[in-house]
C-alpha cells in the first residue's frame, strides 16, 4: 500500500501519542528519548550507592550516552522521584564532581522530585551550578515547560 505524502495510512488519526525510545540503562539510570516532543528523560531508580567510586562508575556511562545523543537538540526532564534521599558530605562532593556533566548542555532542565526536602536540595544544587532548571513535584508542569517555546 502507498502511503499519502504526509506519511500517515488514509484513514489513520495523524498524531499518534509519543512512544520514547530507551537508549541507555545501568544499575541506577534509565534513558529514554521522545524525539516528538525534544525530552531526554533520565529516571533515577531506588537502588541505593553503595561507595563514592560508584556514584562516579554510574555516571560515567550515563554522561556518555547522554554526550552521544547531541545534547542541544532536547529538554532534559530528570526523574530523581526513586532516589534514596542522602546528603552527607562525600555524595554531595562526587555529586557535585559529575552534576553539570549531566544536566549541561541541554535546551532546557528539569527537575522531577519527590518531596519538599528534594526540591529544596534541588535548588540549592541549582544555586551552586548557576544553570538554569524548574524543580517541581508536577509532571505535567515540567513537560509544559521543557516543551514550550522561549
Amino acid at each position: 500500500m502507498t502511503q499519502p505524502p504526509s506519511g500517515r495510512r488514509p484513514g489513520s488519526p495523524g498524531i499518534f501519542p509519543s512512544v520514547p525510545k530507551q537508549v541507555f540503562q545501568n544499575e541506577y539510570f534509565t534513558v529514554l528519548v521522545d524525539e516528538r516532543m525534544g525530552i531526554v528523560r533520565t529516571i533515577r531508580n531506588d537502588k541505593p550507592f553503595s561507595s563514592m567510586q560508584e556514584v562516579e562508575t554510574c555516571f560515567e556511562g550515563l554522561i556518555k550516552a547522554l554526550d552521544d545523543l547531541g545534547r542541544a537538540r532536547y529538554a532534559l526532564l530528570a526523574d530523581i522521584r526513586a532516589a534514596p534521599g542522602r546528603n552527607d558530605p562525600q555524595f554531595e562532593a562526587a555529586l557535585q564532581r559529575v552534576r553539570l556533566k549531566w544536566i549541561g548542555g541541554f535546551r532546557k532542565v528539569g527537575v522531577l522530585v519527590q518531596s519538599a526536602v528534594g526540591l529544596l536540595q534541588v535548588k540549592r544544587y541549582a544555586k551552586q551550578d548557576g544553570l538554569k532548571r524548574l524543580v517541581t513535584n508536577d509532571e505535567d508542569e515540567l513537560v509544559k515547560y521543557l516543551t514550550e517555546q522561549d
